[in-house]
């Protein structure tokens, strides 16, 4: 249909043409076109292209799928950051049409096409394409991967998930638990009225998951002498976890002095070891013990970490925190659309809990690593083209109540 054509036309002028200007138009950055962990992903795609070796500038707790993906476009074009945005602009077509599928599916077309424009003006799903940050493989992959999870539990698309959340692994690597946590919910979810129980194809997603994994692992394990499921999460535990945290990451916690175990050390000395490995798992046991000695406290900084997540510009640094409480008007909003979209998932939860429950596995997921690591809109952006689904649901329940009286 024609209508059908100019609507995704119109997507891609969208986010293809932000993703280019975005350095112009983004006040972040303008002040740094590799703002934030852009910076350390340059470093190592262009390292990677020019030296033939991955470095890990922020320890090994970089998943290298989005790196490999830089470092293919500046071994085609150059050194040239404004080509990954490019690529990104794609990468969120390919999200967009995995959620439109989804939607379709769970909405109608009508509710299909609300879902994908206002993913598309979505401000965090917008923005994010205009920063290298691995989220802009990271959504794709996880969207598509739960188009086909929550598609007929066939050995095909237990395969294609398991590869799809495989690959997310090795971009995001706190959702290599994920995978687990999908195959079994495809493994226990009750099936439909005159289906077989079969876990086929959950054990199928499991395993092509851990294939796509498993040679990145073996890698680790030959460079380091450990095993390292993709990443280790000790030195961001640390980085988030500490007396002067305040919910998102701590930028010079290395030079912090924490009082633990009745005396006052110094993290940078407390951790340090020229074993990569070991200075991880430091960071993490610091962690862990200013936790044990300070519950008060670590309440205190979970709820701060929701705070920041539930805010409309969750921004994690704290040199951006005078933005956010300049933007703290929009929270009202946000709020309003979150409890509309949990509304739309109390409804759709009756008729699709199948389904449905995996976006619900999912939050759980994303919430979990927020009060683990850090809080933020950057952590929540996996569970936002969902939400938006749920909001549309939510607009045509209350839509189809009201036309009823």
């Amino acid at each position: 249909m024609r209508w059908a054509f100019w609507f995704w036309v119109a997507v891609a002028a969208l986010r293809i043409g932000y993703a280019l200007i975005a350095p112009s138009v983004d006040p972040f950055l303008r002040r740094d076109p590799l703002h934030g962990d852009a910076a350390v992903h340059d470093q190592m795609a262009w390292t990677l292209v020019q030296e033939g070796r991955l470095v890990f500038v922020k320890g090994l707790q970089t998943a290298p799928a989005y790196i490999w993906l830089m470092a293919g476009v500046y071994a085609v074009v150059g050194h040239a950051p404004q080509a990954v945005r490019l690529v990104n602009g794609v990468l969120a077509l390919v999200m967009l049409w995995g959620l439109w599928r989804l939607a379709h599916r769970w909405l109608g077309e009508r509710g299909a096409c609300w879902a994908t424009g206002l993913a598309a003006l979505h401000p965090h799903l917008l923005m994010i394409s205009g920063w290298l940050y691995t989220e802009n493989l990271a959504l794709p992959l996880l969207v598509w991967a739960l188009e086909r999870a929550s598609a007929e539990r066939t050995l095909r698309n237990g395969l294609i998930a398991g590869v799809l959340l495989g690959l997310l692994a090795l971009t995001r690597a706190n959702f290599l638990p994920f995978l687990g946590l999908v195959a079994l919910w495809w493994a226990m979810a009750a099936p439909r009225a005159g289906q077989k129980w079969n876990r086929l194809p959950a054990l199928g997603m499991a395993l092509s998951g851990m294939l796509v994994v498993a040679p990145y692992v073996g890698y680790l394990y030959g460079r380091y002498g450990h095993f390292i499921p993709v990443g280790l999460g000790g030195y961001t535990f640390l980085w988030a976890n500490n007396p002067e945290a305040d919910g998102g990451f701590r930028a010079d916690f290395l030079e912090l002095r924490m009082q633990v175990g009745g005396r006052e050390v110094v993290v940078r000395e407390w951790i340090a070891s020229p074993d990569p490995v070991e200075r991880d798992r430091k960071a993490f046991q610091l962690a862990l013990q200013w936790i044990r000695e300070n519950p008060t406290d670590f309440l205190r900084l979970l709820w701060l970490k929701t705070r920041l997540s539930l805010s409309a510009f969750g921004l994690q640094e704290s040199g951006n925190r005078a933005l956010l409480r300049a933007l703290a008007l929009a929270d009202g909003v946000y709020w309003l659309y979150l409890a509309l979209a949990h509304l739309g998932l109390f409804w759709g939860w009756r008729s699709r809990w199948r389904e449905w429950g995996l976006v619900v596995v999912l939050e759980a997921w994303v919430w979990l690593t927020i009060w683990l690591y850090a809080g933020g809109s950057r952590p929540l952006l996996p569970i936002q083209p969902f939400w938006l689904i749920f909001f549309v649901r939510a607009v045509q329940e209350i839509r189809k109540r009201l036309l009823a009286v």
